[in-house]
């Protein structure tokens, strides 16, 4: 049997391999990564008969350049504007638009240029990128150098392995499939927040500042966090806390008064104020933010958060139900595989 990988040509500035994450270990020091949009890595598994919970690729910017070693389907997801290039070795290409499948013959080039409407956008392969399980989990966590591939960013020249392709079992999982117009990856420039839990250690103004101002990404963003510029908080006294536990979505500010959000791989404990969390459906929009672009914050009760969250699932199950078959494609392999025919 042939072993199945996908190789990086290109692989980017900052691409990783994600699934759902490793929950339940932060007890130990272990971070929970996994996918910052795990809505688009969802959509990805599914438009190419994957599991939910199968790894893929996290693209960050772009600018990454592919080939498989077997025939697979393939899905770019995450982004509304970004496509697919495909190109044989005549060099005949053919371009797909993101969030529907297209199966890939052996060999071919699969392109992904710089994302013009996200930050991060996700490559699903069938049957899934097959490196090794830590704590349940295929995540990259580059910070803590540890699972994805060697605990790091995929490199150019990496062979990554993947698993069996099971959907080819069945001919309905064999099904092309497509998202005409996913409303969850629209990019949006305001975020809802709980405040706290150390809210009451900063001033009044500090608080109206938060919620009324506008932010702006700062170049310093990875998954670990996204820094903001923009207005200082003040503190009523000083930042340092005794360290407790952080979540996605973790607002801190440090003794400088700017806001740190903390992102998928965030450090389990951290001894600086949190002023607010950003609620988890609005996770993934956030990771979208590039950097100049803007933020800005509302404030919502526990309650809201938690009915918001339900919607937002509601949401992307409605989603998936619209998927359906897309446009047939050429077939540029089998079009082009015997060269000239023309006999001139």
């Amino acid at each position: 049997m042939t072993t199945s990988f996908i190789t990086f040509r290109r692989a980017g500035p900052y691409s990783t391999v994600q699934d759902m994450g490793r929950t339940g270990h932060q007890s130990v020091g272990v971070p929970e990564s996994g996918a910052l949009n795990r809505f688009a890595l969802k959509l990805g598994n599914r438009l190419v008969g994957n599991p939910d919970h199968a790894a893929g690729i996290e693209i960050c910017m772009g600018g990454v350049t592919v080939s498989i070693n077997t025939t697979r389907r393939v899905a770019l997801t995450g982004t509304v504007d970004s496509t697919l290039l495909i190109t044989d070795a005549y060099g005949h290409q053919m371009e797909i638009k993101a969030n529907r499948s297209v199966t890939v013959r052996a060999g071919l080039s699969i392109m992904i240029n710089a994302l013009s409407d996200t930050n991060t956008a996700y490559l699903a392969v069938s049957g899934g990128i097959g490196t090794p399980l830590l704590y349940q989990s295929r995540s990259t966590s580059p910070n803590a150098m540890i699972g994805g591939w060697q605990g790091r960013c995929i490199a150019d020249g990496d062979q990554l392995p993947l698993l069996d392709d099971q959907s080819a079992d069945t001919s309905e999982n064999m099904s092309e499939w497509m998202i005409e117009n996913p409303d969850m990856f629209a990019p949006k420039d305001m975020f809802r927040v709980v405040l706290g839990p150390q809210d009451n250690r900063f001033t009044e103004q500090a608080i109206t500042t938060f919620l009324s101002s506008e932010y702006t990404v700062s170049p310093l963003l990875n998954r670990m966090g996204m820094r903001l510029d923009g207005d200082l908080l003040t503190h009523i006294d000083n930042a340092d806390i005794a360290s407790d536990g952080i979540v996605t979505g973790s607002i801190q500010v440090p003794g400088d008064g700017m806001p740190i959000i903390l992102l998928a791989d965030h450090q389990t404990t951290g001894g600086y104020t949190k002023i607010a969390t950003v609620i988890k459906p609005d996770i993934p929009a956030l990771a979208s933010r590039k950097p100049g672009q803007a933020v800005r914050f509302t404030a919502v009760s526990v309650d809201e958060a938690e009915t918001l969250s339900r919607q937002a699932e509601d949401q992307f199950q409605a989603m998936l139900k619209q998927m359906v078959a897309p446009p047939p494609v050429i077939d540029i392999a089998s079009l082009y595989q015997l060269g000239d025919t023309t006999g001139d």
